[in-house]
């Protein structure tokens, strides 16, 4: 799947190279009717001027004395074919052997292109005239250099264009490049920190799972030696204990390992956490721990009931084991804008500041007893709702958990 920054960069030759083949392609259509509407302006202009000497003094002589950049020569033709005028006067008298063009109907003009002998181009516009001697043809041949320069400009625009085109199009390439190469990178990185810890994982387990196992392999050694069936049961008691303290760590691994895929309900998330507080009331009472808990107006929440009910049954559990001496634990929900807090805090010996950074991660504990899956399945409980869980504490004085998520009006 392409990244994000790869698309915009994508997008941004794909537009430039779209505007740049619109832009040749109408320069390229126009710049030649450009190049001969000017020529055509420009030998129209010449005719009017000459018309209007040639009207003011009959004598062609007059015309000997007209030049105008861009005009490489001209004459006039009367009726009979003779040449009344020529810039080059060995020409004038002489009769003129080409055929009398025939002119355009609308603009009573004949226009083309013609090579001279030299090589060079030139634009011939032949029209009539009235000076007072009659009816004339008057032929202008104009240099084409100037309106050939707007063509040339033209397609000199439509290479920069390109040119820019084709280096935009090697600096995206190269930036999509260099994106992907991050991107593998930081892919082969994280793979890498997956595999590593992992492995720490695996080890971690190994260990959890050997404990409980060599308890057990000790106990019923013992009990094969025991000198009575009091003893043997004795032992058998702690292989049960081993047991179940093998299969609730299988059971808290099982848990973090899967994947959420529930659909969510909406729930009254203060119903919840008064049922939750009953659940634990018969053990909070056994331990002379006070629970306080007032339940608030309702708030709705799209949520899991299952894995929130675990998510917040370890979070009170932890908050009673805190207090082994006895205390108070107050639980409070509440929204707060449109987020939904629940809070859990407890009177009891507190977290050491340096315990506070690895509280979450898997298989982490400072307790005699638990697997160290406890927090760090509540911290995944939260985040896959789309929420957070925070904590704060001070030893000696107790410890807060707020669990944040999302409040469905």
């Amino acid at each position: 799947m392409m990244l994000k920054p790869e698309k915009f960069f994508i997008v941004i030759p794909i537009c430039f190279t779209i505007l740049v083949g619109w832009f040749s392609w109408s320069a390229y259509r126009i710049a030649p009717q450009m190049a001969a509407d000017s020529l055509r302006g420009e030998g129209l202009s010449i005719a009017r001027a000459i018309e209007a000497l040639t009207t003011v003094d009959p004598d062609p002589e007059i015309l000997a004395h007209y030049s105008t950049e861009g005009l490489a020569y001209f004459f006039v033709v009367n009726r009979d074919g003779i040449i009344l005028f020529h810039t080059n006067p060995a020409l004038i008298g002489t009769i003129w052997g080409a055929p009398m063009p025939k002119l355009d109907v609308k603009s009573g003009i004949h226009e083309e292109r013609k090579e001279l002998g030299t090589g060079e181009d030139i634009y011939l516009l032949q029209t009539r005239i009235h000076p007072t001697s009659g009816n004339c043809l008057l032929t202008l041949a104009l240099h084409t250099y100037r309106s050939d320069q707007v063509i040339r400009r033209m397609h000199t625009a439509i290479m920069v264009t390109s040119l820019l085109a084709l280096t935009l199009w090697l600096v995206t390439i190269g930036i999509m490049y260099l994106l992907c190469r991050d991107k593998q990178r930081e892919l082969k990185m994280r793979r890498q920190d997956e595999l590593a810890h992992l492995g720490e994982l695996g080890a971690v387990i190994a260990h959890e799972i050997r404990n409980p196992l060599g308890g057990i392999k000790g106990f019923v050694q013992l009990i094969e030696t025991a000198g009575d069936m009091a003893e043997a049961r004795l032992y058998a008691k702690k292989v049960v204990r081993q047991s179940l303290r093998l299969e609730a760590l299988v059971d808290d691994l099982l848990a973090y390992a899967r994947e959420d895929h529930t659909e969510r309900q909406r729930t009254d998330l203060t119903l919840l956490v008064q049922e939750c507080v009953a659940m634990i009331r018969l053990e909070s009472d056994a331990m002379g721990i006070k629970v306080i808990y007032i339940p608030q107006a309702a708030i709705y929440s799209a949520v899991d009931y299952d894995s929130i009910i675990q998510l917040l049954l370890n979070l009170l559990k932890n908050g009673l084991q805190a207090m082994p001496d006895g205390g108070v634990l107050r639980v409070e929900s509440k929204r707060v804008n449109s987020l939904a807090t629940i809070t859990i805090v407890d009177s009891g010996v507190g977290i050491p500041p340096e315990h506070i950074p690895h509280i979450f991660k898997p298989f982490w504990t400072d307790k005699a007893k638990g697997t160290g899956l406890g927090l760090a399945l509540c911290n995944k409980i939260a985040h896959a709702h789309g929420g957070n869980l925070t904590v704060k504490s001070t030893v000696g004085v107790g410890t807060t958990f707020t669990v944040t998520l999302a409040m469905e009006r």
